[in-house]
């Protein structure tokens, strides 16, 4: 197959512009040689496409969904530095690939939970709000999703649940530093683990997953599909608004919602998060028909150095949250832990509200505001199970900002294990050893440096440009790390189909799409040959697929496409 080169596509450019300038010539059509559609399906195999399809919704998801090679990213990034220790290393993780998809799942409390127990069942986060309902049900064998594995038969229900997700904290981040979280180790002896666990769906970001755990639903049936997203009025933008914090376009009702309802707003639910997508794993608050304004703590980097925050006519903001004062304290105490007190940590600016987040003193003043929520809200007061989401953000942050592999992504880690430890400590305290329960899980895992595991970096507004280019019009609204929004009026005009605008995609080279700035001479040449995509999907095309499709996809090419076998995970 030849090689879709830069030249080809100049040249087709000027080709296209003549058509336009003498209204008869047709647009290209996809490249000569290009996979079908079905092709890059057989080649990505039936667990991919299968979790592309429950993470597609057709009023919110890409036009386009695309699938980089294993380990390679989509992102936005600069060629300075390309194939030294200067290069950027941020990554994305919107891949359906295992690294990203398979996370930890355990459920801990004694009274409630088998100890010292594991599965290897095939499960995934939707299963956590469903053996949730059965927990408050005392009924173990409620639906077939329960993690009834877990679930150890009594008489009453627990009088609290707490659900702790790290963001970013898949199998692959423990796996990389398996000495930093000796409470979570604790929890799973203590508990039960399900190592044959999943996010559920594609692409492994962080707005659908959380609504995955908070629904029991996939982005098919809640929507949230992705972080943005093609809105009511037909425009491309965030499906959460930051600041104003309107849950509406999740189409369904999550387990806090349906539990509210059925006590009559008598039990407690209560989040603390970061951004305002996190609230899908908890509730609607007073949105929701019949609910009312559960406690929903947020974090605002745009006022000083931040502060929590959120929308007070849905949710609850408690007034007793620690201040700037208290991180101000916990940054000037991490300060000195690179040896220098001169504000900085690790070279990083302690003063930067952008940076703040990816910190442990963040983690620590995050944490004091969990802890004193555990401790002044009516958390386990009564026989009314309450609800207690917990999302920590920093080893996400961390992870984007410096990249999982790096020693400040353990201390974060680190930093998020001993809270843990803490929090667990002060349920016990609070409800009773033996009275609650509580889950642990992950949105996503994350993505080493590509530069060393053999994967390449992909600018997403350099294939956008190229692929207008190709076709002759500017036809791409948006591109994101998990595909493209298109312009499907001046496609249905021109007449481009989205599976020519796919198959585009599915031959596109890396050295096609390196920023002006790469040098180009520490590449070698069957390098930028090499293909960067191993599929590109329109949603129509994955919404129309039969479990029959599904299933005759077969295993694929990639071992990173295998979801449903168990794998070694770092369990004692």
């Amino acid at each position: 197959m030849p090689p879709i080169r830069r030249a080809s596509l100049v040249l087709a450019v000027l080709l296209s512009s003549a058509a336009c300038t003498e209204g008869a010539k047709p647009v290209p059509g996809p490249p000569q040689g290009s996979r079908t559609l079905d092709e890059m399906a057989d080649g990505v195999g039936a667990d991919v496409i299968a979790a592309l399809q429950r993470g597609y919704h057709p009023d919110t998801s890409a036009d386009i969904a695309w699938v980089p090679e294993p380990y390679s990213v989509v992102v936005r990034w600069s060629g300075v530095g390309l194939g030294t220790d200067d290069a950027d290393p941020s990554t994305s993780h919107a891949t359906p690939w295992d690294y990203h998809q398979r996370v930890p799942i355990v459920l801990y409390g004694p009274g409630h939970v088998a100890g010292g127990a594991e599965s290897a069942r095939a499960v995934d986060v939707t299963h956590l709000p469903v053996t949730f309902g059965s927990l408050t049900e005392n009924d173990a064998h409620r639906r077939p999703p329960v993690l009834h594995e877990a679930l150890r038969p009594g008489d009453r229900a627990p009088k609290a649940i707490v659900l702790v997700a790290y963001d970013g904290g898949g199998w692959n981040l423990l796996e990389e530093w398996p000495d930093a979280w000796p409470e979570l180790r604790r929890i799973m002896e203590q508990g039960t683990v399900f190592t044959n666990a999943t996010i559920g769906s594609a692409p492994a970001v962080t707005t659908a997953i959380h609504a995955n755990m908070g629904t029991g639903t996939y982005p098919s049936s809640h929507g949230m599909a992705e972080i943005t997203g093609r809105l009511p009025d037909g425009t491309v933008g965030d499906l959460f608004f930051e600041h104003d914090v309107d849950p509406r376009l999740v189409l369904d009702p999550t387990e806090g919602d349906r539990w509210d309802l059925e006590t009559d707003n008598r039990a407690w639910v209560g989040m603390i998060g970061y951004e305002s997508w996190h609230l899908a794993m908890m509730s609607h608050g007073a949105q929701w028909p019949g609910g009312d304004r559960d406690v929903g703590v947020l974090w605002n980097p745009d006022t000083g150095i931040g502060e929590f925050f959120t929308n007070e006519e849905l949710y609850e903001l408690p007034g007793y949250l620690p201040g700037e004062e208290d991180l101000r304290a916990r940054l000037a105490e991490q300060d000195g832990e690179d040896g220098e007190i001169d504000g900085m940590w690790n070279g990083y600016d302690l003063s930067d509200p952008g940076f703040i987040p990816a910190t442990p003193a963040f983690v620590s003043h995050q944490g004091e505001a969990l802890l004193e929520m555990v401790r002044r809200e009516p958390i386990g007061e009564d026989r009314v199970t309450d609800m207690l989401f917990v999302e920590m953000k920093p080893s996400d942050f961390g992870g984007h900002r410096w990249n999982m592999v790096a020693p400040e992504e353990e201390e974060v880690l680190r930093a998020q294990d001993r809270l843990l430890g803490e929090l667990v400590e002060a349920l016990d305290a609070k409800i009773g050893e033996g009275e609650w329960v509580l889950a642990f899980t992950a949105d996503h895992g994350q993505t080493p440096l590509p530069e060393t595991t053999g994967g390449l970096r992909i600018h997403p507004d350099i294939v956008g440009r190229d692929i207008d280019g190709y076709f002759g019009r500017e036809i791409v609204q948006k591109t994101t790390p998990s595909g493209l929004f298109l312009d499907r009026e001046a496609m249905d005009s021109a007449g481009i189909t989205l599976e020519e605008v796919a198959r585009f995609v599915g031959e596109y080279r890396y050295g096609d799409g390196l920023p002006r700035d790469a040098d180009r001479s520490k590449i070698p040449e069957e390098e930028l040959d090499r293909k960067v995509f191993a599929g590109a999907f329109p949603g129509e095309y994955l919404d129309g697929l039969t479990e029959e499709d599904l299933l005759s996809a077969g295993p694929g090419l990639f071992p990173e496409g295998d979801l449903s076998s168990p794998v070694p995970v770092p369990f004692p």
